[in-house]
């Protein structure tokens, strides 16, 4: 998996739980604040020390962002960066205990080799703690490996999904064309350029003076524009000129210098692959969503918070992470 998975999931999946519809039902009045968990998905529950564990992930990840302490600095934005990268470590995990329940019903798990490494993973990053952040944090040997444990299996889920997707990519579906624009935020001056080509004006000539645009010459595969305008712009061939096109505001005319370009679709494939494996992932995940049941502990979620006189200067979870996993991404 890539990188986003484990530093910026807060995308398609963000606030998975934010956006479901929580149970709710009678506390048991013989257990405590201490007991319940942060949130649960399906069977399983998320508890505090592991949520401590991947906040003060995100923590160090901004703490020091752009060489300025980042808890000290007033955005002015109603959000605080606490309360940011709160948010991110919800979405994160979230998203981990739900791919865990889903490798569970299909029966993927853990190879013997991947468990020790699990388990060499869980001693090194408790290892390599202070022990302010070992307090803090509170996490034991047994609950570090089993969350290492859901990661790598969320992963390795992950990529079995995708590894299901069809992996041939026509060269009509990648196809990238190359194109010369004339831009102008002018409606009469997009007709006057028209004139003049339809009298037979060279078109990268005018271009030349009459574009506003940074550059004239650009790349366009499927998913540049709109699917509007993609049909207008894939309909042209070699010398093709287009009609006057409104986007956002502004008005385009383009001329097909190349209707197939082989060596830009041809690297254009793995991108359109990649989303057809992620959009494959992504479906998957929200229809199981929709099925289970998921809870949050908006209480226990609430006293949990940073700790600002961490000096953070040990490898965070994701660190060591990469540093067993990386061959994985």
């Amino acid at each position: 998996m890539k990188s986003k998975m484990k530093r910026n999931t807060a995308g398609v999946l963000a606030g998975i739980l934010l956006g479901t519809a929580f149970l709710g039902g009678c506390s048991n009045p013989v257990s405590t604040i201490l007991e319940k968990p942060v949130f649960k998905v399906g069977k399983e529950s998320c508890s505090r020390e592991d949520a401590r564990a991947i906040l003060m992930n995100y923590q160090k990840e901004y703490s020091n962002l752009y060489g300025i302490d980042m808890w000290e600095h007033d955005y002015g934005q109603e959000q605080s960066l606490e309360d940011y990268i709160k948010d991110l470590t919800l979405a994160q995990m979230a998203q981990v205990y739900t791919l865990d329940v889903i490798a569970s019903e299909k029966g993927v798990t853990l190879s013997e080799d991947e468990q020790k490494k699990v388990a060499e993973a869980a001693r090194t990053y408790l290892d390599g703690l202070e022990d302010t952040e070992r307090d803090y944090i509170g996490l034991s040997e047994k609950k570090a490996k089993k969350l290492y444990e859901r990661y790598v299996l969320a992963e390795k889920l992950y990529e079995t999904l995708k590894k299901e997707v069809n992996q041939e990519v026509s060269d009509d579906e990648a196809r990238v064309m190359k194109f010369k624009q004339i831009y102008t935020a002018d409606a009469a001056k997009a007709q006057d350029y028209m004139a003049q080509l339809q009298a037979g004006a060279d078109f990268e000539s005018l271009a030349q003076t009459a574009n506003e645009a940074d550059t004239v010459d650009i790349n366009v595969n499927r998913t540049t524009f709109s699917d509007d305008v993609s049909q207008q712009l894939f309909a042209l061939t070699d010398g093709g000129v287009s009609n006057i096109i409104e986007i956002d505001g502004g008005y385009y005319i383009f001329y097909c210098s190349s209707a197939f370009d082989a060596e830009l679709t041809e690297a254009h494939k793995m991108d359109v692959l990649e989303k057809r494996m992620s959009d494959a992932v992504t479906d998957t995940y929200a229809d199981y969503m929709s099925q289970l049941s998921s809870k949050e502990n908006q209480d226990v979620w609430s006293e949990v918070t940073v700790d600002t006189s961490l000096k953070l200067e040990s490898a965070s979870f994701m660190e060591v992470y990469q540093q067993y996993f990386s061959a994985k991404e």
